[in-house]
């Protein structure tokens, strides 16, 4: 997931696209899954840093920061 995120810096991914291209999986069979990997990968690139690098745009999806 960490790099599609790098492959896709500042554009804007949906939880559609992330779960197609991430798991090849359509989003009804992996939204925990979704979920639970973006607050572990958050946890883990943005721990001790004051600024955050991957951005929720509520009602779209994720966007990584440059």
């Amino acid at each position: 997931m960490l790099e599609y995120f790098l492959r896709n810096k500042g554009t804007v991914l949906s939880r559609e696209e992330i779960t197609q291209n991430v798991w090849d999986m359509p989003l009804e069979a992996s939204t925990n899954l979704l979920n639970v990997y973006m607050n572990s990968l958050r946890r883990k690139i943005d721990k001790d840093f004051e600024t955050k690098l991957i951005h929720t745009r509520k009602g779209i999806g994720f966007v990584m920061k440059e």
